[in-house]
């Protein structure tokens, strides 16, 4: 295949282009990023692979993202010796047309064109080498498995001398192949006809088997039906067996229940005679506790009247010690309040000479404070009206350094411009908008630190342009230049000077504030936070004057109440002296108080102890008079319906009828000892388990008995011996048909593994070839110890350099990529020209030193061979890696 030229039309950022590409020979294709160098090998590969119907994804991410277009490809290319222009339109009105050039030129549209373009590509281009032989922009250089192209191995064929790849040995191999695949799939098992011959003939043996197992299942059938006679016989006589003794059991059963019942009747007799007695015994004792309730009641009421007297006496003594107690402790509580009264006003006194004094702290304090917020207001009145911080003003002087610097630099590296006029006024415009004019015969200097312009009027026009750098410099500095003037605008300053001068005066000011708020805040933070703040404010608390006049009015209404009374103490520890002296009587009077009071609550404790307790006797006299006459009423029933002498005999009479029934029951239990009721008992429940037992198994023997004598008529009659003869038969045909197909299969394997072994002998021979044309190459670019390492499907497998060998995996980078340039460029040079593809380089070489590179572009300069035959396509955004390369041609990229 040869690309002679692509045309793209709305594909991703490409709205039109055309690139004309040389039959053979190297060719750059060079643009900035994102021009779209890989976006034409997207579209070709788009071309060849998608219908214009198509709606894949590949196909998608060719439409524009910025516009609504339908993507559009057309190229012109050689390929089997036949030159097409073939073109696609999809998503939008799709089409595909088809220009046949040469000496029978066609014209196809839709369907055919595809069919056609297909039929030609599938005869005449190796898929495996036209991928290849591409360098893509994000792979890593290896080349894939070349071991399944045709072209390249029938060149290898050629360069090996050994002409392994007859003509036709593929078809007769896939031939072969498809001989093999109808007996065993690629793995290698069995499938098809010979699968299924194999099915047959496990199923046969399997089928044997079974009629053999149903033949001994019958035999053995006929052994059991014999067996479960003989066990229904045994079952039979044990069942009459069982049912002799169970008769046996049953009538030394019924003697021992006789006994039993006699002992049962004479146990009931005796509880009967006993519950009686309990009766008698329960109610002889219930009159016995009445009797004692009675006599019990009468001694206790006795007992409480005769204490209820004498505690009436002891209350009558309690009452009187109360009332006097009362009288002392009212005395006490007389006295303790005279004692507060003097403690109080003594105290009053204290706290007024305080007052006093602490008037006089405070209206010092209100003075002084007055005085430190008039300085505050005064230091804040010198505050500049437009404060400048000095972080401020030195952020402008660097602004002005900054921009001296700059002028001073571009002033350096700027050409000055010396203008003479010899006849006619010349005019000299500079961008910064400086014009002069040199008059005719004067001359002048003009610093070119902008574009300049000197004009001749009528004459000449000269324009001296800076350089980009100077350009640069020039924003720079007219930037640092506006935004300097802003600053000193809003600082209200006209140069930077003035700006510092103003923040010494910020300075300055703020200084003279702190110390004056400082001084405030020291004076007045005691007081609390609040205060100190008002005053650093410049405001004087209004609180201290209100503490003033607070202080004013108590002095004042004191001295007033006191004046009536007597004259004031006028010295604070005489007044401290009166209030220790009150406070001491007014303890004692609080301790006779307590004394008297303590006495008072003991006496009253004891009055209302015993009036409780009088209280409590009387209640319970009440109630204890109440339940002895409840019990005399209830004894006086009880012995007018049975009297205590009638109660006596009822019990002996009981008690000589429980003797009586005991004797029997004795009597009775010997008699059961005797008849050995247990033994009786368990041979009777023995009897009838075995007779249980014995009819159970002689159901279930009968049972199996007429179940195996149904299951052998059923198989008498299925002819099982016949049915195991058939399946004998079937398992001898299909073991015959097995071993048919058995030795076809055996060839057919035979044959392709001999053929595949030829062929994998036939690919070792290749690798000396393409070894030999990759280092040859190889050597021009690292020298004559270089050596590659092939396997045997023909892909890279290490390197080796100066006797050490890297495997292809471990290389850097950069190695990767030569080799495998290195790689596509041999491959291109050993096949056929007419059926070769181009060698496609996307960004390649960008890890390589200057050396290495410059050596890779003669390798690619070299690779068209002497003929120019091999077309390579190299795509990059820097065309100065290919500067190496000889007759080089290049294509530029534009937007």
């Amino acid at each position: 295949m040869r690309l002679h030229r692509l045309t793209l039309r709305n594909v991703k950022g490409v709205r039109a282009r055309t690139v004309e590409l040389p039959d053979s020979g190297v060719v750059v294709l060079e643009g900035p990023n994102e021009i779209g160098k890989t976006t034409l090998l997207e579209a070709f590969d788009a071309l060849l692979a998608y219908k214009s119907s198509s709606r894949a994804a590949d196909v998608r991410a060719l439409q524009p993202v910025d516009r609504d277009e339908a993507p559009e490809v057309e190229a012109e290319f050689t390929v089997g010796g036949t030159r097409v222009r073939y073109a696609k339109r999809w998503l939008r009105q799709p089409s595909t047309t088809l220009h046949v050039l040469g000496a029978r030129p066609q014209q196809l549209t839709g369907d055919r064109a595809q069919q056609h373009v297909d039929a030609l590509l599938d005869a005449h281009l190796d898929r495996t080498l036209f991928d290849a032989l591409r360098y893509a922009q994000a792979g890593d250089g290896s080349v894939a498995p070349l071991v399944s192209s045709t072209v390249l191995t029938a060149a290898l064929d050629a360069a090996a001398g050994a002409r392994q790849h007859a003509e036709g040995s593929d078809a007769i191999l896939d031939r072969v192949d498809a001989e093999y695949r109808l007996y065993f799939t690629a793995t290698g098992r069995p499938t098809g006809d010979y699968r299924a011959a194999m099915a047959r003939q496990t199923q046969a043996q399997d089928d044997v088997a079974e009629a053999h197992r149903r033949v001994e299942e019958g035999s053995e059938l006929l052994l059991r039906q014999s067996r479960a006679r003989g066990w229904v016989a045994r079952q039979e006589a044990e069942l009459d067996e069982a049912r002799r003794e169970l008769a046996l059991a049953e009538r030394a059963a019924v003697a021992v229940r006789e006994v039993t019942a006699r002992h049962e009747a004479a146990l009931e007799a005796l509880a009967q005679g006993q519950e009686l007695r309990a009766g008698a015994v329960r109610a002889l004792a219930q009159r016995e506790r009445l009797v004692s309730d009675e006599r019990t009641l009468t001694s206790s009421l006795e007992v409480a009247r005769r204490s209820r007297s004498a505690d009436a006496e002891q209350a009558d003594q309690l009452r009187a010690t109360l009332l006097a107690a009362e009288e002392d402790a009212a005395r006490a509580a007389r006295a303790v309040e005279d004692a507060e009264a003097v403690e109080e006003l003594a105290r009053a006194d204290a706290g007024h000479l305080a007052d006093v004094r602490q008037l006089a702290e405070s209206e010092s304090l209100l003075r002084r404070a007055g005085q430190l917020v008039e300085e505050v207001r005064h230091a804040r009145q010198q505050l500049p009206a437009q404060p400048v911080p000095r972080d401020v003003a030195r952020r402008v002087r660097r602004l002005q350094d900054r921009h001296d610097v700059l002028v001073g630099q571009h002033t350096a590296t700027t050409p000055a411009l010396e203008v003479e006029s010899l006849g006619a006024d010349v005019h000299v415009r500079v961008a910064d908008g400086s014009d002069q004019v040199v008059a005719a015969g004067t001359a002048g200097r003009v610093g070119v630190t902008h574009d300049t312009t000197v004009e001749v009027p009528g004459g000449v026009r000269i324009r001296v342009l800076l350089p980009e750098e100077a350009l640069g410099r020039v924003s720079q500095i007219d930037t640092l230049r506006d935004q300097l003037q802003r600053e000193l605008e809003e600082l209200g300053a006209g140069s930077v000077e003035e700006v510092d001068a103003l923040a010494d005066a910020t300075e300055s000011a703020h200084g003279a504030l702190r110390d004056a708020v400082r001084d405030a805040e020291a004076v007045l933070r005691p007081f609390g936070s609040a205060l100190a703040a008002q005053a650093a404010s410049g405001v004087l608390p209004a609180v201290l004057q209100e503490r003033v006049e607070q202080v004013r009015r108590q002095v004042r209404q004191h001295a007033d109440a006191r004046s009536a009374e007597g004259l004031l103490p006028t010295d604070e520890s005489e007044a401290r002296a009166v209030v220790e002296s009150a406070a001491v009587v007014l303890r004692a009077a609080r301790a006779e108080q307590r004394r008297t009071g303590s006495v008072l609550a003991t006496s009253r404790e004891a009055v209302t102890a015993l009036t409780r307790r009088l209280d409590q006797a009387e209640g319970r006299i009440e109630a204890d008079s109440a339940r002895l006459g409840t019990l005399q009423a209830q004894l006086e029933a009880t012995r007018g319906e049975v009297s205590d002498a009638e109660l006596l005999e009822r019990l002996t009479a009981h008690e000589e009828r429980c003797l009586a029934a005991e004797e029997a029951v004795r009597a009775a239990a010997l008699a059961v000892a005797a008849a050995d009721v247990d033994e009786v008992l368990t041979t009777l429940s023995r009897s009838r388990a075995r007779a249980e037992v014995a009819v159970r198994t002689s159901k279930t023997a009968l049972a199996e008995l007429n179940a195996l004598n149904g299951q052998v008529e059923m198989a008498a009659g299925e002819g099982r011996q016949e049915l195991y003869d058939l399946a004998v038969a079937v398992l001898d045909d299909a073991e015959r048909e097995l071993q048919a197909i058995d030795r076809r299969a055996r060839a057919a394997r035979h044959l392709r593994t001999t053929l595949t072994e030829h062929r994998e002998a036939a690919h070792r021979l290749y690798v000396q070839p393409y070894t030999r044309a990759v280092e040859d190459l190889g050597r021009s670019v690292y020298g004559p110890t270089f050596g590659v390492t092939v396997d045997e499907d023909l892909s890279l497998s290490a390197r080796t350099l100066d006797g050490v060998t890297v495997p292809y995996a471990e290389l850097s980078g950069g190695a990767k990529e030569q080799l495998g340039i290195l790689a596509r460029l041999a491959v291109a040079r050993l096949v056929d020209p007419e059926h070769g593809c181009p060698v496609v380089i996307d960004d390649a070489l960008g890890y390589s030193d200057p050396q290495r590179l410059r050596r890779m572009g003669e390798v690619l300069g070299s690779a068209a061979g002497p003929a120019g035959e091999v077309q390579v396509i190299l795509l990059t955004c820097t065309p100065e890696r290919y500067a190496a390369i000889p007759d080089l041609r290049t294509v530029r990229l534009t937007a």
